[in-house]
């Protein structure tokens, strides 16, 4: 994934019942009737990309790595609106081997299984077609 296409993405126009609107607008307004996950979840793969490149590369420390409290920080400046509780839950998930800190590359790897797994869920819904109901005379 390239730089380029990490900023196409950032500006990406997503839907909404309303119609359309940027990401980074969808990212700072409340979700009240999403659920804690839906919304993390949400968070995690439409974060603006090429802010939170730059913002890796900014703060990472002299093993390429963000720990939890640089990484909220971090991303602070680029979401502001985002509750602390929820950045700790994303460091988490993106924390896979649990060292308590995780590269860009690291992040990366989790953002791309991310979106293949809404890509696999998206493509595998489909659906049920139910045959007409029969009458059955008594």
């Amino acid at each position: 994934v390239s730089p380029e296409d990490l900023r196409e993405n950032s500006s990406q126009k997503v839907p909404t019942p309303g119609g359309f609107q940027k990401s980074e607008e969808v990212l700072s307004s409340p979700a009240s009737s999403i659920t804690l996950s839906q919304h993390e979840s949400h968070l995690f793969t439409q974060l603006p990309m090429a802010k939170m490149e730059n913002t890796f590369e900014d703060d990472v420390d002299s093993t390429g790595a963000l720990d939890m409290k640089v990484f909220i920080e971090a991303v602070k400046k680029v979401l502001s609106s985002v509750p602390d509780e929820m950045l700790q839950m994303l460091f988490l998930k993106a924390d896979t081997d649990c060292n308590g800190t995780f590269t860009w590359q690291k992040y990366m790897d989790c953002m791309m299984c991310e979106f293949q797994r809404k890509e696999l869920m998206r493509t595998s819904q489909y659906p049920l077609h139910f045959l007409p109901m029969k009458t059955i005379p008594l």
